[in-house]
């Protein structure tokens, strides 16, 4: 059976990925949760009734090639409460959170099927899927902007892979980069799609970032 494989590259002055043990002043984990991965892919392309979804696999952190860097840059932040406790009689209720800068990451993912049906060669929905979220890729097209987690966040670059020579700017993976995490938020949700809430965690040796990848599986 065929693996419909797609990935993608973001990346943007600023990110915020948060971590739910981090309350009213929330702080980002150092890469985006399975979550966020899949919000991203399906800012390019999704089918809203679930028969092929995308299931992210991997990112990795990334750098301009040839250049050092081997850390992870946090800096504060300032915003407005904009969520749905807020008083509209009242000022706004500004809080900090600690974000991540100057950011870029490497997406990969894979589509399943979600139709309950077998595949075939002319009602294939995840080869219909891949290659709707190529040709979208590829000509800069979207559902909708993607961000790098707050929606004010938007990225300076979203496209494909930045690892040849026809690219005027390259990237590679920041391999000085390693990091135990701890726990990390995986889904949200029972299931990729119609779900319940019922956050899931990455834990213990699953939770590490190793040479500047991160596996979501």
């Amino acid at each position: 059976m065929n693996k419909y494989e797609i990935s993608m590259e973001i990346a943007g002055p600023f990110a915020m990925w948060s971590r739910p043990d981090t309350g009213a002043t929330p702080t980002s984990y150092p890469v985006p949760t399975w979550s966020a991965a899949k919000g991203i892919f399906e800012s390019v392309a999704f089918y809203n009734d679930g028969k092929a979804w995308i299931r992210p696999a991997k990112v990795e952190i990334c750098k301009k090639k040839n250049t050092h860097c081997g850390e992870l840059r946090f800096q504060r932040y300032t915003t407005n409460y904009r969520g749905p406790l807020k008083i509209k009689a009242k000022p706004n209720f500004q809080f900090n959170a600690l974000i991540l800068s100057d950011v870029c990451y490497r997406l990969y993912a894979v589509i399943e099927n979600g139709s309950g049906q077998h595949l075939e060669k002319r009602n294939n929905p995840c080869h219909a899927l891949q290659a709707m979220f190529k040709r979208r890729l590829a000509n800069g097209q979207c559902y909708k902007t993607p961000s790098l987690g707050w929606n004010e966040f938007v990225p300076s670059y979203w496209g494909p892979l930045r690892n040849t020579d026809q690219d005027s700017e390259q990237t590679e993976i920041d391999t000085d980069i390693s990091l135990n995490m701890v726990s990390v938020l995986n889904q949200v949700f029972d299931r990729a799609i119609s779900g319940f809430y019922n956050p899931q965690f990455i834990q213990n040796d699953k939770s590490v970032i190793q040479n500047g990848e991160f596996y979501y599986d």
